[in-house]
């Protein structure tokens, strides 16, 4: 099964006394008719100013697919209500940073799931994630899109960080110990009639938060997220998200985490108020509301925003070319969303990597993540295959960026050949990359264009960030334990 998407195909290298002394590659001399047709078929012929930031919020180019479909914004784009329309450069070293701060997050709570939690388990753990691995508190986290909903009643307004990789919704409260800079005014309890703190012994005092009870007796939260934590009481509220297409959607009661006491970003959330989960655990969104289906697309490009939809619409055309991926079970079944990869391929050719390779760590999709991890093996077979395909341009040495050791320099050029990168799931699943999945721009010009991957270790050390999934609808079935991918409406 093929999951194309529609690349565009520009030709003609810029006109410049510069490109006319440089040599480049051989194909971007042929007219669109004489280059050959295998070439073409496994390449984006790409414009390379479409691959830096925009600056300009187009919110006219996603096709929503149904009224119940949510708007999800970019926190770094034009688009966001949180920069006021305006763009906000990428720090990609910092978002790398992050990302392995998030890893070690998973990788922590797989850990507990899997042991029965003994004194030697729990040392075990304790030894594994903080001798040379302990992520820098300065990391924070790199979940980017949200959604706008408000809590209480009256309502009160919150932005919150999309994470499926995440059971508790929490948002930053009054009276606050220690909280982190957003552009909204705290949730204030006091000011809501419906707000209700839950007492020790509730029933709504859930697991998932691994609660403790304070002099007051009520349920208190503390939740990691790898790089800080986020703790405070666990209360009930009304949760209303307004959409301008379909009405209104209220849950009352909905548990949360009324945080009063959060380091999970010494830089604050981007703007954002706190996070709504998303995994398969109880106190998540999806438990909580019943949402046995939901899916998402992530803009392809910061200038449009996607969308999130929960259950699924009556038109079965809708799902027709959506393409699925079991998720694996176990004993123990796991709060994220797992995957299975069986192989990858550059430009038509799948990497010399046995398949054993791809599974032996586990593997995990997650909306949090930024740039994808792969095992170091596929790593290193994946970089060789695309650096061969790259070889008529020059690859940049690791400088200032060392994190990133395959980079190009793309200012002299209007257009480049770049092969496309396929992912393989178990299933028969083949999920072809939207272009701007498999390269990220270092800053504001295109002197540096870096493959967006990076090799993970841990188990699971293949982790499928947001990145690669940009323009691709994501869906995530929970009755039939799959995860699926379709043609995406925000490319």
């Amino acid at each position: 099964m093929r999951l194309g998407l529609p690349s565009a195909y520009i030709k003609q290298p810029r006109k410049t006394k510069f490109a006319r002394s440089t040599k480049l590659p051989a194909l971007m001399y042929l007219s669109h008719a004489e280059q050959p047709e295998a070439q073409l078929s496994y390449s984006h012929i790409v414009k390379v100013s479409s691959l830096l930031p925009p600056t300009v919020c187009n919110r006219n180019s996603t096709r929503v697919p149904s009224k119940a479909s949510l708007e999800v914004v970019s926190r770094y784009g034009p688009c966001s209500y949180i920069n006021k329309g305006k763009a906000k450069t990428l720090n990609y070293s910092e978002i790398l940073l992050k990302d392995r701060a998030r890893a070690k997050y998973i990788q922590s709570r797989l850990f507990k799931l899997k042991h029965s939690g003994s004194d030697d388990d729990l040392l075990k753990q304790k030894d594994y994630f903080t001798v040379g691995t302990k992520p820098d508190i300065s990391a924070g986290a790199s979940i980017e899109f949200y959604i706008t909903a408000s809590l209480g009643t009256p309502g009160q307004r919150v932005n919150l960080l999309l994470d499926t990789g995440s059971d508790i919704t929490f948002t930053q409260c009054t009276p606050c110990v220690d909280c982190f800079k957003q552009k909204t005014p705290l949730f204030d309890p006091s000011k809501s009639s419906s707000f209700s703190v839950v007492p020790c012994r509730s029933s709504a005092c859930l697991s998932d938060f691994e609660p403790v009870c304070n002099k007051a007796n009520q349920c208190i939260y503390n939740q990691s997220y790898g790089s800080g934590n986020s703790s405070g009481v666990v209360a009930t509220e009304k949760l209303t998200i307004i959409n301008r297409r379909s009405g209104t959607f209220v849950k009352y009661p909905y548990i949360f985490g009324c945080g009063r006491n959060n380091s999970v970003d010494s830089g604050g959330l981007g703007g954002a108020t706190g996070i709504i989960g998303l995994d398969r655990f109880p106190a998540s969104f999806i438990s909580q509301t019943s949402q046995k289906y939901f899916s998402y697309c992530f803009p392809s490009s910061y200038s449009s925003p996607g969308y999130i939809s929960f259950g699924k619409t009556d038109d079965d055309k809708q799902y027709k070319f959506v393409k699925f991926t079991p998720i694996p079970t176990s004993p123990k079944e796991s709060e994220f969303y797992d995957i299975i990869l069986t192989g990858m391929a550059v430009a038509g050719e799948k990497l010399p990597v046995a398949g054993s390779e791809y599974s032996k760590s586990g593997g995990v999709i997650d909306s949090g993540t930024t740039i994808t991890s792969l095992p170091p093996s596929v790593y290193a077979a994946l970089r060789s295959a695309f650096c061969k395909k790259m070889s008529n341009y020059k690859m940049l040495k690791p400088g200032s960026n060392a994190d990133c050791d395959t980079c190009y320099d793309f200012s002299k050029y209007d257009e480049v050949v770049i092969p496309k990168i396929s992912i393989f799931f178990k299933g028969g699943v083949e999920l072809e990359l939207d272009v701007k999945g498999i390269l990220f721009v270092y800053g504001k010009d295109l002197s540096q264009a870096c493959l967006a991957f990076q090799a993970g270790s841990g188990e699971p050390s293949l982790v499928l960030g947001n990145f690669q999934l940009r323009g691709i609808e994501v869906h995530h079935d929970l009755v039939g334990q799959r995860v699926g991918f379709g043609p995406g409406g925000c490319s």
